[in-house]
């Protein structure tokens, strides 16, 4: 009888637990959000577009919270979970990162490992050289399990100094780049100071990167609002998704992006985004650029993007701009007519589908979680697959223990998934044969383009380049090599001479994507003079709209010793044939004023 009682009596908190919730309406929210839905009602009210379906890959109790997730080399999926959400206060606490797995190959994870414990809103994740690394503020962590028990037994601090002045905007999307650098972003209202080697990065709103061999920093660019995501096209270009702010933006190195709010570093040409519509209301999160043979011809090649407020994986496509790109609105992907639907990751799986992690709270604002941490939700969290008709379950794979001659077949597959992981193997494997091999991939006129870059920048990410490749990548007829061979020698910094009189020379190339390499590498190349090569450039760039702004970036700095050298180049060029020369002039003029003050 009492144990009757206790239960009517919990029956009746619930209910009234519930009917206060309902009572509540959420910021960005036109009624009570209601109770949740269980995963199987979650996925009945999605809908997709015809010969697709929904299936559950994972829910609670298996995954909580989650926050980011990444694949490792054996189709596993690694989720950092969060209850601390949204706490300030930095020091250990009850989140945790988890090992996810298809055991017996029914698509859905039957396998749960706890592999790290005690962290504080792990905002990212990435698996690669040996471990995993992990945002958890003021931190990014590089977890490994030394004793192969599946557990974390030694941490790292790789860097730390990022802020937690608000919780919706940690360090996030962790990703590896194509150059092989670990990339991240970190949000506008909360400020970060790095400090290492001597040097001080302070900043809000950027996206940053790591080398994962000698841990070294750098702010790559800095803008937007509260970015969370990172996606990279076939060129290697790189797009992150931002909130409140327009939702789409093509990043490049020493850019200076539009901020949602606070001041911009004086002389600053910001540059805006590529996109000039909107999807439903502004919250984004999460970015795939989806590449896989799993789905028709119409889904790929484009952008995929959680919204949050609108419940959506919303669909861009991209047109190439000269330097840059131009966004084009596309039909929503799912819609899931559940206003606890959170996206907060997308990526694609080894069976060609796309993965969508849901956080799944009545929650969509941090103003709400603030105002009521007693409401977030704590239980709940799912991992759903998108399946094309009976697309085939991905068979078990380790390509940590193939070949390298089966990974570089890997770089050929048509699925962007084994590309980019079989491209991170190869960059740690470092062999010298089966980098004799790649070379001869990336020179290979009868092979894929999407393969040839892969090969490419599975040499690139390995650090200096053989002088003789790079050389012959720099005279490459094909311009996606040229820009990649000035790139790699920009992130070495140290080249041979002939390389570097070479790209000396490149300012004048035809491909706007080269002019935009030799701009950004012109600084970064040691014993090159970059003044006379930034006028080169902005006299043969036209009018391409993204040069300008990363050249000035650049220059403006030098103005203050140099300003008598650059007029003087300027005045041997023919202003009103170079347009982008004469844009650039007003500001010149402001800065060298502003010295003489």
């Amino acid at each position: 009888m009492r144990l009757f009682t206790l239960g009517i009596l919990g029956f009746a908190l619930t209910c009234h637990c519930v009917t206060a919730q309902e009572e509540f309406v959420p910021r960005r929210q036109d009624k009570p959000p209601g109770p949740p839905l269980s995963p199987q009602d979650a996925i009945a009210n999605m809908t997709v577009p015809e010969g697709f379906s929904v299936e559950l890959v994972a829910a609670e109790p298996q995954i909580q919270n989650p926050v980011a997730m990444a694949f490792d080399e054996r189709g596993r999926i690694w989720i950092t979970e969060s209850f601390e959400y949204p706490r300030f206060e930095a020091g250990p606490g009850r989140d945790r990162v988890k090992v996810l797995e298809d055991t017996d190959g029914d698509g859905t994870a039957d396998k749960v490992t706890i592999f790290a414990e005690g962290l504080n809103i792990p905002s990212g994740i990435a698996i690669g050289h040996g471990g995993v690394w992990v945002a958890n503020a003021p931190d990014i962590l590089f977890l490994q399990d030394t004793d192969g028990d599946g557990k974390a037994d030694k941490r790292e601090v790789v860097v730390t100094g990022f802020g937690r002045d608000d919780t919706h905007e940690l360090p996030n999307a962790l990703s590896w780049g194509p150059d092989g650098y670990l990339y991240g972003l970190n949000g506008v209202f909360n400020n970060s100071h790095v400090k290492q080697n001597g040097q001080d990065f302070q900043f809000t709103c950027a996206m940053f990167r790591i080398d994962p061999r000698t841990r070294k920093f750098e702010v790559f660019a800095e803008g937007t609002s509260n970015p969370w995501g990172i996606a990279w096209d076939p060129e290697g270009s790189a797009f992150i998704s931002a909130c409140v702010i327009d939702h789409l933006w093509h990043i490049t190195e020493s850019g200076y992006y539009h901020r949602q709010g606070g001041p911009y570093p004086p002389f600053t040409w910001k540059i805006d985004s590529i996109v000039d519509y909107k999807h439903q209301l502004a919250a984004y999160c999460g970015i795939e650029y989806f590449d896989s043979d799993a789905y028709p011809a119409e889904y790929r090649d484009r952008l995929y993007m959680g919204n949050i407020h609108g419940g959506c994986i919303n669909v861009d496509e991209l047109s190439r701009s000269g330097s840059t790109y131009r966004g084009k609105l596309a039909p929503d992907f799912l819609t899931a007519n559940d206003v606890w639907f959170m996206p907060v990751a997308q990526k694609i799986g080894p069976d060609g589908c796309l993965y969508v992690l849901d956080w799944y709270d009545r929650f969509h604002c941090y103003q709400d979680a603030r105002a009521h941490p007693d409401k977030v939700d704590r239980g709940h969290g799912r991992l759903y697959r998108v399946r094309y008709k009976d697309t085939p379950r991905a068979k078990p794979f380790d390509l940590t223990k193939e070949s390298g001659d089966e990974l570089i077949a890997r770089l050929h597959s048509p699925n962007l998934f084994y590309r980019s992981l079989a491209q991170r193997v190869l960059v740690e494997r470092t062999d010298a044969a089966t980098n004799q091999k790649l070379a001869a991939l990336v020179l290979n006129d009868a092979a894929s383009h999407k393969t040839r870059m892969h090969a490419l920048w599975s040499l690139v990410g390995q650090g200096t380049l053989d002088a003789e490749f790079h050389a012959t990548l720099l005279s490459s007829p094909h311009a996606s090599l040229r820009a990649w061979g000035v790139r790699a020698a920009g992130n070495s910094a140290k080249v041979e001479d002939g390389l570097r009189h070479k790209i000396a020379t490149m300012s004048a190339d035809e491909s706007a994507d080269v002019q935009l390499q030799v701009a950004i590498a012109a600084g970064k190349i040691e014993g090159l003079d970059p003044l006379p090569i930034w006028v080169e450039v902005l006299a043969n760039s036209g009018d391409d709209a993204l040069i300008p702004h990363i050249v000035w970036q650049n220059l403006h700095p030098t103005l203050g010793d140099r300003a008598k050298e650059f007029l003087a180049l300027v005045k041997a060029q023919d202003l009103q044939a170079s347009p982008n020369l004469k844009k650039i002039m007003p500001r010149v003029t402001e800065r060298i004023l502003v010295n003489k003050k």
